[in-house]
């Protein structure tokens, strides 16, 4: 998990840990628009370390950030919220797993088009999420003392429980 000390202004931090998406992004985009066959070649790789990333970022929201919204402003529509970017976590993992066997078959020019096409839209999904998070979710753990107070006792408990596994 990514360190996280010293946190001042927990939607920078939050917004920080968006990067890893915005590089995978960044990385495929630039795939598309000049296709590397090296990139290709190694697509299994990239989705792979795609899948453990996401894994530890969604496992991160879940754990922190989530909870921290949920105990600090367990309204309605916060509640709401979070269980929507929750579902949604569950539905890229299931996504991810398919195109990543989809890609394992996937030899002639029309399926590799089809695949990059849905890759891309799996990404075109995906920012949304975190736009959606940025947006929405932050500024409230933000703008509420008792949401960011939870935030940084939620970042200490699982910084310590990893710690005692590790």
């Amino acid at each position: 998990m990514p360190e996280l000390y010293n946190i001042d202004n927990p939607v920078l931090k939050i917004s920080n840990e968006h990067k890893i998406i915005t590089d995978y992004v960044s990385r495929f985009s630039k795939n598309r628009e000049n296709p590397d066959p090296a990139f290709e070649k190694d697509l299994q790789s990239f989705l792979n370390f795609l899948k453990k990333d996401l894994k530890q970022h969604f496992r991160l929201e879940e754990l922190i950030f989530y909870p921290a919204a949920l105990n600090g402003d367990p309204s309605y529509a916060t509640s709401l919220m979070v269980l929507n970017l929750t579902r949604e976590h569950g539905i890229f993992e299931t996504r991810l797993k398919a195109i990543q066997a989809v890609e394992k078959r996937v030899d002639e020019e029309m399926r590799r088009t089809s695949l990059m096409e849905k890759i891309g839209n799996f990404f075109d999904d995906l920012k949304d999420h975190a736009r959606r998070e940025i947006i929405e979710l932050f500024p409230l753990i933000d703008a509420n003392a008792r949401c960011t107070a939870l935030l940084k006792q939620y970042i200490q408990e699982v910084q310590s429980q990893d710690k005692s596994k590790g």
